[in-house]
């Protein structure tokens, strides 16, 4: 233990600007005290507690962990790579290929990512920087007709490069990102959450600002229907105010507000509609489309935009350290290692889903010490899980991406190459899977069409049981994964620098 009147011993002796009386009276000691005293000194510098590097003990790609990674001198070595699709959203400018994972165009160390349509970095710092998609363009058919600046970003500039985020995150450390289909959610270390993005369906949890409203004759890019949600906005004029309609959007970060202000927040998830956050009780709260647990009716909510943005409590399920959320599924991880899912109430397109099951489930599989949850995730559809000991679960639709055969409806281990892997953290996309081993080495399932594996599949798009990603293992280690749309992101430990 190292008392005050130590430190101020050791300052006073160490200090510059100590008075020349003061100098000469410490001169005056005898040798033999002097030598001593500088001893204890030294062995009392020592014993100061000081900032050290730590690893990923959580999720990565919300919750950022204070990483210390040097004295400042030198490149930073916690870098994001990027693999799949290819184009804006893997944030290099100058190599915007699909193929093989490459190292993202921005020189920071990576604490923290997030990926849908667009990527989400969060740096040593707590500065966020975004790349990729900024319009709502690709809705699948039967949402809002697309507009061209729906706001995910947060900013202006080149969608192409990592460009950081200002506005009122300015003056904020962000220690945990989300990123939704068209918005994306940030929680900052003064437990704090902010949104930015489209506000169509109330995902922002506030409200937006209306932009240029798409004419009748735009469809969504896919050819379906996409008056899913058209709304009467006809009193709401551009520049105003809004909840909901095809043109409600903030392109600046905005803070939800909770109550009276007084519950702070420690992580942060989206989905295709909604998001969530994780009080420092442990507590979840939701707002969009989402009616997890009975919270709100799910037509109420897809009627009433204004409603849906309002944050609600997710009762039945407390101590949550993490949580995610798919397009029509939600999972949370709770502080004993327990497991809970439910379905959000809707189909993934802004559609009610009569056959959800929005009742929340404890899962039996995961009681025990040998079967405790260590990281989950939820896909499109389906969930993931990493244990305690290593092994990873899944369960839901698409059997590629579970990465296994049998019954889709239950939890099961994956085998095959994780059968003598320790998983450590788990992330899923719109169909695929990715696992992180305690080695730091990535593995995925799924389908992979788009390169999102970190390899070309041979004749099908599907690979149905884990295949190692293409990233080098000389160039270093994988400390965190996030599995978007169609690509994936990965901060890697690099070994050179």
């Amino acid at each position: 233990m190292i008392f005050s009147s130590d430190v101020a011993l050791t300052a006073t002796l160490s200090n510059p600007s100590m008075r020349a009386d003061e100098r000469a009276s410490t001169s005056r000691m005898p040798a033999r005290w002097r030598t001593l005293l500088v001893s204890i000194c030294a062995l009392i510098a020592t014993r100061t507690p000081h900032a050290a590097a730590s690893g990923y003990g959580s999720r990565a790609e919300r919750t950022a962990p204070k990483i210390v990674t040097g004295s400042g001198s030198g490149p930073p070595r916690l870098r994001a790579f990027t693999w799949g699709i290819g184009g804006e959203r893997v944030g290099r400018p100058s190599n915007p290929s699909k193929l093989p994972p490459a190292m993202v165009e921005l020189s920071v160390n990576a604490v923290a990512i997030a990926a849908s349509g667009h990527t989400v970095l969060v740096d040593d710092t707590g500065y966020v920087y975004t790349a990729g998609r900024n319009s709502s363009a690709g809705g699948g058919g039967r949402g809002s007709p697309p507009i061209e600046d729906s706001g995910q970003l947060g900013r202006g500039g080149n969608p192409s490069a990592m460009e950081r985020v200002l506005g009122r995150l300015n003056g904020e450390v962000v220690v945990s990102a989300g990123a939704g289909r068209y918005h994306t959610v940030v929680a900052t270390e003064s437990g704090k959450v902010f949104t930015f993005g489209l506000n169509d369906a109330g995902q922002l949890g506030a409200a937006g600002i209306m932009g240029v409203t798409p004419t009748t004759k735009v469809t969504c890019d896919s050819g379906g229907n996409c008056d899913g949600l058209m709304r009467k906005t006809s009193l709401v004029r551009e520049g105003e105010s809004c909840y909901g309609g095809a043109a409600c959007r903030i392109g600046v970060p905005t803070q939800i507000k909770f109550g009276n202000g007084s519950i702070k927040f420690k992580s942060v998830a989206a989905g295709r509609y909604c998001g969530a956050a994780v009080s420092d009780a442990g507590a979840v709260y939701v707002w969009g489309l989402n009616s997890c647990a009975n919270n709100a009716a799910p037509n109420t909510l897809l009627k009433d935009a204004q409603k849906a943005a309002a944050p609600r409590l997710v009762q039945g399920v407390s101590g949550v350290v993490k949580v995610d959320i798919g397009y029509t599924n939600m999972i949370f991880q709770t502080k004993d290692g327990g497991v809970y899912t439910c379905d959000t109430g809707f189909n993934g397109y802004a559609q009610v889903e009569p056959k959800a099951k929005v009742e929340l489930v404890r899962h039996q599989d995961f009681l025990t010490d040998q079967t405790s949850a260590a990281d989950v995730a939820a896909g499109r559809c389906h969930f993931v899980v990493a244990t305690k000991k290593g092994a990873v679960y899944t369960w839901g639709c698409g059997s590629s991406a579970l990465g296994r055969e049998g019954d889709r409806e239950r939890p099961a281990p994956v085998r095959g190459d994780m059968t003598s892997r320790v998983a450590t953290h788990v992330a899923a996309g719109e169909y695929f899977t990715l696992i992180n081993t305690k080695e730091g080495v990535i593995y995925g399932m799924g389908s992979g069409g788009n390169g999102n594996l970190g390899v070309q599949p041979g004749g099908s798009n599907d690979i149905s049981s884990p295949v190692r990603v293409n990233v080098n293992s000389e160039v270093g280690t994988a400390r965190a994964i996030a599995a978007g749309y169609q690509h994936s992101v990965a901060i890697l430990e690099l070994y050179k620098l």
